[in-house]
């Protein structure tokens, strides 16, 4: 019933962004320090060509460097440049492209006011070290381009080169903080293709800098500082096929705590649900998802370098998650097995390891049309509460564990109390899980909304006493225990009217509906009725509608319906 599962393009999208960020900040640092090497080696024989000549050398001619004005106080020891710009030298690039040795990330840099302040000057000259206040970036524009072309570098430890590349003939680097304030970011494939990130209003701060032979091997810094910070007012990131636009807005990390934060995470429909649903000739589902004050705590940021993702928890505080499905046109028949939530975790490119994930407070809606009736039921959860523990695709955390569960707490349709636990077996070839969960009372007229436009089928009276079931299942079947307590149940079929539009009674086949179905549960005799449920899974449909229609045929068999 519920969709096919989420894409993860998108939070690949992100991850790539969040990977390439690593590389920018890498870059600024690079700027800024060759900057200063340049005005400290230079300075006694200044002229205008000295830092575009030092920085074409330091990046084998690949960058090149200009500014509008350079003012420099040398009893203060402050520099201020003003309006520079870094750009890439294409024909060097390609000729390192066609040698396999173009770096993966170009970078464009505008740049209005560059302040570098309190550097030591006697120390620099003396013993070959540059220590200092403070260097800032002010209002910077940058725009990374990103090869899919160049080596993989996905266990590669950049800090020993880099560190390497930026000292020279330096021994030391040391300053007290580097600011980028209020910068903007395009992100973009260097083949075209339109922006992959683009986001405004970044601010990022690394403060007690030092790049040294022992300081690399730190491995409690990060980017050679000893506390990392950086804030970004909205990220946007557009989808490959147009249909989503993905916005995160107050992105903050903090390295003194290793915590990650958002604000809130947007996507975002670009069309209307009919719309939506007309741009693909098969049935699709329609995602509208918004996350709030989302917090990844105790991030290793050792990992990040190597394109890990392990942190000791995932908390978000509030969520809406709707889902919409126009059963008019004609359904998938690609095969959804292998695709369980647990086997595509598998499957992420990017290895990760969080040991709790926690959702304080959601809202789940899954609208679907049905085209028989010519309307829309929503099947609704308020005030879900969940947590999923062991959510990682590490070979070494699942040899010690290989239980992946979901533990779930809401009310359906705003009434009757809703309890789930759902274990899923990681690494399993044949998608293993079991269920258990629990449906609270509701009177029967209450589910209208559900039964209605999706089943054609009205309760007139009646009252759900409670409803338990015990499953497990796999990529082919899911089989168990249900049982259903009910009272004096009535329904009436229902019909659309082509002449008015509306659903009317088909008052014979109620009437011997009503026959058929037995009203009660437990019946005159007193003793419940349980039912083994035994389902075979839809081949092209997904693990929701496996859950769905295995507890739909366990309600059918009780009240004695086919």
């Amino acid at each position: 019933m519920f969709g096919q599962g989420f894409d993860w393009h998108y939070i690949l999208l992100t991850w790539d962004m969040m990977t390439s960020g690593k590389k920018i900040i890498l870059v600024l640092i690079g700027i800024l320090v060759l900057a200063v090497a340049a005005w400290q080696l230079y300075k006694y024989k200044f002229i205008n060509n000295k830092v575009e000549k030092a920085i074409a050398e330091k990046t084998k001619g690949l960058y090149n460097i200009h500014y509008e004005d350079i003012s420099l106080d040398e009893a203060s020891g402050t520099l201020h440049v003003k309006n520079i710009t870094v750009i890439p030298d294409t024909a060097v690039y390609n000729q390192m492209a066609a040698e396999k040795k173009n770096p993966s990330v170009l970078v464009k840099a505008t740049i209005p006011e560059l302040d570098i302040l309190g550097v030591k000057t006697p120390k620099a000259l003396l013993t070959r070290q540059i220590e200092g206040r403070t260097i800032s970036l002010i209002h910077p524009s940058i725009e990374i381009m990103l090869s899919h072309s160049s080596q993989d570098t996905t266990v590669y430890d950049p800090f020993q080169d880099i560190s390497r590349e930026l000292l020279g003939k330096l021994e030391k680097i040391g300053m007290d903080s580097v600011q980028v304030l209020h910068g903007s970011l395009l992100v973009k494939n260097m083949d075209g293709g339109g922006s992959i990130v683009k986001s405004d209003d970044i601010t990022c701060l690394l403060s007690g800098l030092l790049i040294d032979s022992i300081s690399v091997k730190d491995s409690s810094r990060i980017f050679f500082s000893r506390s990392f910070g950086m804030a970004c007012d909205e990220i946007q990131l557009p989808s490959k096929n147009k249909k989503y636009k993905l916005y995160i807005s107050r992105l903050a990390f903090n390295s003194s705590k290793d915590e990650l934060s958002i604000g809130r995470l947007k996507l975002i429909p670009q069309l209307s649900e009919t719309a939506f649903a007309a741009s693909y000739p098969v049935s699709k589902d329609r995602y509208d998802f918004s996350l709030e004050d989302i917090r990844l705590a105790r991030l290793d940021r050792r990992s990040l370098w190597h394109k890990r993702i392990d942190a000791d928890s995932l908390v978000i505080g509030k969520s809406v998650f709707k889902i919409y499905r126009d059963l008019s046109y004609p359904h998938d028949t690609v095969s959804k097995v292998g695709k369980f939530p647990q086997q595509q975790l598998m499957r992420l490119p990017v290895p990760i390891n969080i040991r709790k994930v926690v959702f304080r407070h959601s809202f789940i809606e899954y609208k679907e049309r049905n085209a028989r009736s010519d309307s829309a039921g929503k099947l609704q959860f308020y005030d879900v509460t969940a947590s999923i523990s062991n959510v990682t695709n590490r070979k070494a955390v699942i040899a010690h564990d290989n239980r992946c569960i979901l533990q779930f707490k809401a009310r359906l349709l705003d009434q009757a109390p809703v309890n789930a636990r759902l274990v899923m077996l990681l690494h399993d070839p044949k998608g293993r899980f079991s269920i258990e969960g629990n449906i609270g009372s509701i009177e029967g007229p209450a589910l209208n909304p559900l039964t209605r436009p999706m089943g054609l089928a009205k309760m007139e009276k009646g009252y759900v006493d409670g409803l338990h079931f015990t499953f497990r299942g796999d990529d082919s079947s899911c089989k168990g225990r249900l049982t259903m307590l009910y009272r004096d149940v009535k329904i009436s079929l229902l019909k659309k009217d082509e002449k008015e539009g509306k659903l009317s009674k088909k008052g014979l086949a109620s009437l011997f509906a009503n026959i058929i179905i037995k009203d009660s549960n437990p019946g005159k005799r007193g003793d419940p009725r349980a039912v083994e449920v035994h389902f075979k899974r839809i081949l092209n449909k997904s693990f929701f509608n496996l859950l769905w229609k295995s507890i739909f045929t366990g309600v059918k068999e009780t009240v004695g319906m086919k």
